[in-house]
């Protein structure tokens, strides 16, 4: 499994919940802080996002957007529209297609959300804003561009097993929408830029393959065909963190993961992480995380 897998797959996504929102002008949903992250796709029409402390951006038909977690934003048709609380409309109008607003131009707007595990998803959010808008342009990928499509089609009726098939479209959208919005940015620091970086890329793949490895600066840097200090001064360019600073928060990250399963002893994690005893990692455990492994086990009811 290569890096992007494993962090996907650490995320632990589930199934999105949505909602057709399908409003007429002049209209407004505000929408509550939630630990979800929220997902948007403007099927027809056009609207605004308004985030609190940014500049409003203008949606059009094909535009989609990701919201992280804990974030207040809008949606309206116009800056002087009022707005609604999203509870007050949804509980109006149950079910999954929602018309509201008034008389004038209609959009129909697909919202939804994605449930994951807060430890997992530290590394993926952590390359993300707090609003990522992926403009319908030729830039996009053609597989976003599809998936958003077959999820549209999919959401408009009710069909045989349409839940799993959304879940599932929707899974896709969120790995493509991270893709797309990196590759549109052309992330020049964190992991992510270490992994296409040329002279990095190489050295990333070993360490994160067998991350359990004793390496060392010097290790690395003879990974990467570079002197100790060159190696150093471009690793921390690149991913924002010394070389034995990166390397203890993806093993610290990995412990958290491996400590979702109650059948793992600390040692055992330990071997798997490149720490030589349940001890020694216990301590970098709590230094990084504030907590001891068996506290975090109770914390997240492992």
């Amino acid at each position: 499994m290569d890096l992007l897998d494993d962090v996907f797959a650490a995320m632990r996504l589930q199934s999105a919940l949505y909602s057709r929102l399908l409003p007429r002008a002049p209209w407004g949903v505000s929408f509550v802080e939630s630990s979800a992250i929220r997902f948007g796709f403007i099927i027809s029409g056009e609207g605004w996002l308004i985030t609190e402390g940014q500049q409003p951006v203008k949606l059009q038909q094909g535009d989609c957007f990701l919201v992280q977690p804990n974030t207040l934003f809008s949606l309206v048709d116009h800056h002087a529209s009022p707005t609604r609380r999203c509870e007050e409309v949804f509980a109006e109008r149950p079910g999954k297609k929602l018309h509201f607003g008034g008389q004038g131009e209609a959009a129909d707007i697909l919202c939804g959300y994605f449930t994951f595990d807060s430890a997992g998803a530290e590394p993926l959010l952590s390359l993300l804003p707090p609003v990522a808008v992926i403009p319908a342009d030729a830039t996009r990928s053609p597989l976003l561009e599809a998936a958003l499509k077959l999820l549209a089609i999919e959401t408009e009726g009710q069909h045989m097993g349409s839940r799993i098939v959304v879940s599932r479209l929707a899974d896709v959208v969120f790995v493509q929408a991270i893709r797309a919005h990196c590759l549109r940015e052309q992330t020049q620091q964190g992991w992510i830029a270490a992994l296409t970086d040329a002279r990095l890329g190489s050295v990333m793949k070993r360490l994160h393959q067998d991350i359990a490895k004793p390496w060392n600066l010097q290790t690395l840097a003879n990974e990467a065909g570079m002197s100790r200090s060159s190696f150093a001064l471009h690793f921390k360019a690149v991913t924002g963190e010394t070389p034995g600073a990166y390397l203890t928060h993806w093993r610290m990250f990995r412990t958290r993961c491996l400590l979702r399963d109650p059948r793992l002893t600390l040692a055992a994690i330990a071997e798997r992480v490149g720490y030589d005893s349940a001890i020694t990692l216990g301590r970098a455990f709590k230094r990084f995380a504030g907590v001891t492994p068996g506290e975090y086990r109770q914390q997240t009811g492992q």
